[in-house]
């Protein structure tokens, strides 16, 4: 069954977002929150142990990569659906992205980003395809850190680009739109997908709960699929660190290997899609 329907293609095509609803099962976000806090030693349910002052920790990235409840949340069959549809092609490699504690404000805890941002490189025209995605483990109400975007931006942005002056910073001028930013709500397992030409960022956070999220993304594999990647694999087996970082760091020293499924295994590039 397809996962998009029209309306939900014409609304991608338009505003540059999309979300799907239950893309994973409530007991997956519930264990990839929980390897979140055991990740960061805090307790969900001690708001106290959200401000860490030694080391202290500012900002609202984890880093996390290789746990088997991110695992099971990349070789998901939906998650895997929905990137296919909006690339038209079921080959797909998935990103070793990280994972977001964004706590609520509090006097001696301010959210410092990201604001409104690009994760492409602007000097890289015309715009192509590239996508993003952020799955949501718990309920995210808009105020809650939600994730924001500017929506349609990415039908404008080259004519944007080229009405700047030649001094500008477009990084630093689109702050000057941030009131036009949405932010988009959603339950645990929904996942955000949107173009890479939205200025996008995560915002204040002025619940009572922290937003708890996965970056998930995927793209199509090299060679129409026909080949695997050992540097991939030697990532997933040696459980380092993502973004292209490939360190050995605390999950190295103290994880397990995340067991793959078959569709995990073409999307690592442990297998490819084609023989």
């Amino acid at each position: 069954m397809p996962v998009f329907s029209k309306e939900d293609l014409e609304f991608w095509e338009e505003n540059g977002y999309v979300v799907v609803r239950e893309a994973v099962p409530l007991e997956n976000c519930r264990a990839a929150e929980q390897a979140v806090w055991d990740f960061l030693e805090m307790d969900g349910d001690n708001p106290d142990s959200w401000y860490p002052t030694d080391p202290p920790r500012r900002g609202i990235m984890v880093e996390i990569y290789q746990h088997q409840a991110l695992w099971d949340n990349r070789q998901y069959p939906r998650v895997h659906q929905a990137f296919s549809e909006i690339w038209d092609n079921e080959k797909l490699w998935v990103s070793f992205d990280r994972a977001s504690m964004n706590p609520p404000e509090r006097d001696d805890w301010k959210f410092q980003g990201p604001y409104l941002h690009w994760d492409m490189n602007l000097n890289d025209m015309p715009v192509r395809l590239r996508v993003q995605g952020v799955l949501y483990l718990a309920d995210t109400p808009g105020n809650q850190g939600a994730f924001t975007c500017i929506p349609g931006f990415h039908r404008k942005l080259e004519e944007w680009l080229k009405s700047l002056p030649e001094d500008a910073n477009p990084g630093q001028v689109v702050r000057e739109h941030q009131d036009e930013a949405v932010p988009v709500a959603g339950k645990a397992g929904d996942l955000v997908i949107w173009h890479s030409a939205l200025p996008h960022g995560s915002s204040p956070n002025s619940a009572v709960r922290p937003r708890m999220a996965q970056y998930i993304t995927m793209s199509p594999a090299p060679n129409d699929g026909k080949d695997t990647s050992e540097g991939r694999v030697t990532g997933w087996r040696e459980r380092l660190t993502g973004l292209g970082k490939n360190q050995k760091e605390k999950e190295h020293n103290e994880g397990k290997t995340a067991e793959l499924t078959p569709l995990g295994k073409k999307l690592l590039g442990l297998d490819p899609w084609v023989a």
